[in-house]
């Protein structure tokens, strides 16, 4: 598969399916990036720890359910009633407010020369693992909106 193939073009081993409902569909792209992230709760002690316990109940006994192949259903049902404040997007959202409200390129590298526990590679690596989860976040709302939202005709 081209790297410059877009999400929105036609897939290049000849389905006729865009590339992003074929070999470019999210939830392969999620399989990949749930093994990154054992290995980044691995590489980062009590990450793990700290998701699970901030997480609603709803949450994990979906993971639970979905993990042995039982029905999501009951727990699709209470994760629906989760009040929006107590959301884990909420959370998300917010903890990226949080992290990049004052954020400056120029002072966050005047701390590379003087980081003792991470690495500049070990801290490029990280940085890079984030990037892939925010873009699957980006890629999984553009769909969520061209599905919920279709474009009314006309180019914008």
């Amino acid at each position: 598969m081209s790297s410059d193939t877009g999400r929105h073009e036609p897939c290049e081993c000849g389905s006729g399916k865009k590339y992003k409902d074929c070999c470019g569909a999210p939830h392969v792209e999620v399989r990949s990036m749930r093994a990154s992230d054992i290995g980044v709760f691995e590489l980062t002690p009590g990450l793990g720890d700290a998701l699970t316990a901030s997480l609603d109940a709803s949450y994990l006994e979906y993971f639970r359910a979905a993990c042995s192949g039982r029905s999501t259903g009951d727990a699709e049902r209470r994760v629906a009633a989760i009040p929006e404040d107590k959301r884990y997007l909420t959370r998300v959202l917010d903890s990226l407010d949080s992290a990049f409200a004052d954020f400056d390129t120029e002072t966050a590298k005047l701390d590379l020369p003087h980081m003792q526990s991470r690495g500049p590679e070990a801290i490029k690596r990280y940085l890079e693992f984030r990037q892939r989860q925010v873009k699957m976040l980006i890629e999984a709302v553009e769909d969520y909106v061209e599905q919920r939202y279709p474009a009314t005709g006309g180019s914008s």
